[in-house]
């Protein structure tokens, strides 16, 4: 089926691309997070991991698959998987949904946490790009944005190799994985294995960064 914009006309390419990379990757979500609901993985579910990847290794470029999918086939490389690589495919799948397995009253449970520095690095504001993504508790995207520059960063609007900061506000941003501003977290962690230097940060270690800045004799937040 073909998907047309409101003048009838075919989308883009690269738009039909990433509307499909948003549904596989919510897909890719929910598999990794059904996989982890028991705190194992077993020769069977990385089985069908690895073929699931291997149906959508169109975006093997991209995060999550490009981490997952080489950790994936390497454990299964001899059909079988010992403890210490079950350990590391549930970090990398613990990874994919941003958050950790953690057991609770004999129960598992799953944090869907971002994907956070750690440690959360040390803010330079002058001369830093930052991207600005979500709600902010601190005000509206402008005021933001006015901020960061006040400062002297510079705020782009797309995440890039030369992203300093993603800048993630934090109303509602429990489920980025399924927001409208997860694609940039993908991108950041996209570029981030490629070797970019790029840290994703949350809101109130952003705000907790911020010194009043000077002007006119007024001391302005």
């Amino acid at each position: 089926m073909m998907f047309k914009k409101d003048d009838g006309a075919a989308p883009k390419a690269t738009m039909t691309r990433s509307w499909r990379m948003d549904r596989s990757t919510n897909e890719l979500i929910g598999i990794c997070r059904g996989i982890l609901a028991d705190g194992e993985v077993n020769v069977t579910e990385a089985k069908f991991l690895l073929g699931w990847l291997d149906r959508h290794s169109e975006f093997a470029d991209q995060f999550p698959y490009c981490v997952l999918y080489p950790r994936v086939a390497e454990a299964l490389q001899d059909g079988v998987l010992d403890l210490d690589e079950e350990r590391e495919l549930l970090e990398a799948l613990t990874a994919t949904v941003g958050g950790e397995a953690a057991h609770s009253n004999g129960a598992n449970s799953l944090s869907t946490e971002l994907p956070y520095d750690v440690p959360l690095p040390t803010i330079l504001h002058s001369a830093s790009i930052f991207v600005v993504t979500g709600t902010f508790s601190y005000g509206k995207r402008r005021v933001v944005h006015e901020a960061i520059e006040m400062r002297m960063g510079v705020v782009r609007s797309a995440v890039s190799a030369s992203t300093d900061y993603v800048l993630v506000g934090e109303v509602g941003s429990r489920d980025w994985a399924h927001s409208s501003y997860g694609r940039k977290i993908q991108d950041a962690m996209t570029f981030r294995n490629q070797g970019a230097m790029i840290s994703i940060i949350p809101e109130r270690h952003w705000v907790s960064s911020l010194k009043p800045v000077v002007k006119e004799g007024v001391n302005e937040y």
